[in-house]
């Protein structure tokens, strides 16, 4: 998935009336494709899409713009902002259609091509494993504390997936069987997916399987067995996988790729899009990392489609069910959330903008209500607080979507705050942005409030671990802002010292716990370097300065306290560092680096003897280039890092 040159997403008054550009070149691609070779392959979509395309004026007029049709002008636009240049018009003649509504599908006077069904018989021929997936999506669901997408839209999906895949492919899977899956699928997908008014949730699945199955859901099913596969959740007996195939993640990814990528040119961007891209968005990020481009351009298409959607803006006179209000806003808000995470790890702008945004925060209610509930707001009135808090103590996945969004919305301004020029203005702007972030934490639900006593609760291990990740992201806001100031004022590190403190010792907390129910080893690798090694690189530089200046840091803990947990820290990053494990080459430079540092801090005088000592150890030089900066240790560089980290696991 890529983005346009040059179009940046900052919010909507900087939307562009994209739908004339895309129909335009749509239909381009479109007229193209019929002369070209089946032997194509999507997997070089961008390059060949963009070397196919035809210039506008050999089009006629009819091929050129399917949109302004007797049946109303620019169906395919989407959401239009009140700033486009059709807004004065639109409310009075009609001009574009709602965006509950959907305009007629893309391709419905295309002919599917040959080559369009060799490549999607491909993809869906992976249905051979469907049990496995449906025990992977089934685990997953089981375990995440925190999906966008309500579980019962999931499991009855697959429940009549599995119908399917009994009627057509368990005993007969050949090639013609698949083939013929993939044009009923195709045909289906061509139609507009029209969602009823009155349709209820747990109806909702019919909608876009059976007879009416689209390639959409298919491609969600994939994105979430992959993730599923990825973080260790088993496979059935009776599966052809083994446990540790790395290639089944990278399979679902490839064959969702297609399947997006078909859709973009047989239908309208529609929720079942949106699903798919965000899912396959998340899977990305596992396999490629935080960093790569090919996540990056997936954030930019998940950014789009949500505002072609109009998820950002809020729509009291929406005709669409309640259930599926809802499930938009939990994707705005998990999405938002997102966007805040790559932002910081990236270093790059937001792409979705609170400013630009008016989306409600989803209710704090459970799957099950969302789905199976005729009037959600009826039902849910009393149980709810006056903020939209459940007002009992339950751990719901809608709690922690809107627990994330909160902390990120404060992230967001940190960011903006982090590119003003140095200041007091500055100052008293960050140190208001943190003082609110504290205010909103404190005032979340006591039960949704990590404390270290939870880990002697019976609560279920997910969350426990959504308790300790969601306080140290809260955590990290403080982190960021300190760490701004003391860019600023060098002498402000108190508060500094203190938060990397608290850290790295809550990050240590973490790592003793040994929650048997399902596979953390990957979720303490991430929380080890996303919080405990920013925080461990801070003081144990600070340590470092105070054995070569002499002058006592400001740290408000033990000193031994915190020479100890920096050793566990050390001892973690060893035991990572052991032949074969993922990322094995990076941990063992960190451990030496660390190991050295600690060492002089330990005994100073032999090590100060010489102020600029040679390591016996095999390190690179610029990995210890001075008192101010190591070059292991610079946040900048940790990016690669999880780069070379995730392409191994």
């Amino acid at each position: 998935m890529a983005i346009f040159p040059g179009a940046h997403v900052v919010g909507m008054a900087n939307l562009r009336p994209a739908s004339l550009v895309a129909s335009t070149r749509y239909d381009a691609t479109m007229h193209s494709l019929q002369t070209t070779s089946p032997a194509r392959s999507l997997n070089n979509d961008a390059s060949y899409l963009s070397a196919t395309m035809v210039p506008s004026s050999s089009l006629d007029t009819a091929t050129m713009t399917p949109g302004l049709r007797s049946d109303g002008m620019l169906q395919s636009a989407g959401y239009l902002g009140p700033t486009s240049f059709i807004s004065e018009l639109e409310e009075s003649h009609g001009l574009t259609h709602s965006t509950d509504e959907q305009p007629h599908g893309r391709a419905d006077t295309a002919t599917i091509q040959p080559w369009w069904t060799q490549r999607v018989t491909k993809a869906l021929g992976l249905l051979h494993e469907f049990p496995v997936m449906k025990q992977l999506v089934q685990n997953y669901y089981s375990l995440n504390q925190s999906a966008a997408i309500p579980a019962p839209l999931i499991v009855d999906t697959l429940a009549e997936l599995e119908t399917t895949y009994n009627e057509k492919l368990y005993e007969n899977i050949s090639n013609e069987q698949t083939s013929a899956l993939a044009v009923l699928a195709m045909k289906n997908t061509q139609k507009t997916f029209t969602i009823p008014p009155a349709v209820d949730g747990a109806h909702f699945s019919k909608l876009f399987t059976g007879s009416s199955i689209r390639l959409e859901i298919i491609g969600l099913i994939y994105t979430l067995a992959g993730r599923a596969s990825y973080y260790g959740l088993s496979y059935p007996s009776s599966s052809t996988i083994s446990g540790c195939d790395a290639e089944f993640p990278r399979k679902m990814l490839t064959a969702s790729d297609t399947i997006i990528q078909l859709c973009k040119m047989l239908t309208p961007t529609n929720d079942l899009t949106m699903w798919l891209i965000q899912e396959n968005l998340l899977l990305s990020s596992v396999i490629f990392g935080y960093s790569s481009s090919e996540t990056w351009h997936r954030l930019g298409g998940l950014a789009t489609t949500i505002f072609e959607l109009g998820l950002h803006r809020d729509n009291g006179s929406s005709s669409l069910p309640e259930f599926l209000l809802e499930t938009r806003r939990r994707l705005f808000a998990a999405s938002y959330h997102y966007d805040k995470s790559f932002a910081t790890f990236l270093g790059r702008p937001p792409l979705i903008s609170r400013r630009h945004s008016d989306c409600p925060l989803p209710l704090d209610i459970s799957d099950d209500t969302l789905v199976y509930s005729r009037n959600v707001i009826e039902v849910t009135r009393s149980s709810l607080t006056g903020e939209g808090w459940s007002s009992q103590p339950l751990f719901q996945r809608a709690a922690w979507i809107r627990l994330r969004y909160i902390i990120s919305s404060y992230r967001e301004e940190i960011l903006e705050l982090s590119l003003q020029k140095p200041g007091p203005e500055r100052l008293t702007k960050l140190r208001d942005v943190s003082h609110r972030c504290n205010q909103a934490w404190n005032s979340l639900p006591e039960h949704l409030r990590y404390i270290d006593s939870c880990w002697d609760t019976d609560l279920p291990g997910s969350v426990k671990m959504m308790l300790i990740v969601s306080y140290l992201t809260y955590r990290y806001n403080g982190f960021l802002v300190e760490r701004i100031i003391v860019k600023d004022y060098a002498d402000a590190r108190n508060d500094l010292l203190s938060i990397s403190g608290s850290i790295l010792t809550t990050v240590l907390t973490f790592g003793r716990q040994n929650v048997r129910s399902f596979d953390m080893q990957r979720d303490f690798i991430w929380t080890l370097l996303l919080f405990g090694f920013a925080s461990a690189s801070v003081l144990i530089r600070e340590l470092q300065k105070e054995v070569r200046t002499k002058q006592p840091i400001p740290y408000p803990g033990s000193r031994a306290t915190l020479i100890r947990n920096l050793s566990v820290f050390i001892s973690h990053l060893e035991s990572m560092a052991r032949p074969g494990t993922a990322g094995s080459s990076f941990f063992s430079r960190a451990t030496e680096v660390f190991s050295h540092i600690i060492s002089e801090v330990l005994e100073p005088d032999p090590v100060q003897q010489d102020t600029n000592p040679e390591i016996n150890t095999g390190l690179d030089a610029s990995m210890l280039e001075n008192i101010d900066g190591i070059g292991l240790l610079d946040y900048a560089n940790i990016p690669n890092i999880f780069d070379q980290m995730l392409f191994q696991l």
